[in-house]
Parts: C-alpha cells; sequence; structure tokens
C-alpha cells in the first residue's frame, strides 16, 4: 500500500468528507494522528520518501472538499 492508498482507505472508513469532517475526527491529536495511521498503513513508502507529511497533505487536501485543491480523486 503506498501513501494516497492509505489515505484513500482511511476517509473511506472514518467516513471523512470534508475539510470539517478531518479536523472533527483529529481532535486534540491533529495531523499527528492521521501521520501514524498512514505510517502504520504504508511503512515502506513512508520510509522511502523524504517529506512524507507533505505528500499525506497534498493527497487529502485533493480528496477533501473545504480545500484549494480539491479534485474528487
Amino acid at each position: 500500500m503506498d501513501i494516497k492508498e492509505a489515505i484513500k482507505f482511511i476517509l473511506s472508513i472514518e467516513n471523512l468528507r470534508s475539510k470539517e469532517d478531518l479536523n472533527i475526527w483529529l481532535g486534540d491529536m491533529g495531523k499527528k494522528k492521521l501521520y501514524l495511521y498512514v505510517k502504520r498503513l504504508a511503512p515502506e513508502h513512508w520510509e522511502r520518501i523524504q517529506t512524507p507529511q507533505d505528500s499525506v497533505r497534498f493527497y487529502y487536501q485533493q480528496m477533501l472538499t473545504g480545500y484549494k485543491i480539491y479534485n474528487g480523486i
């Protein structure tokens, strides 16, 4: 599994559709909660790239309404 697939899986399982849904789900842990989840699901890809957190942000912003780069992937 790569980072993009991990994010799609998480958004589906947790029923996250928007920026607001994500922020509520993240709660007090903030984005660290999502980063740890993705790292667990895609450890090889996570370790292989230089800035995995940037990749995580890029992909979820494409997939969730409420972000400028949303494109409905």
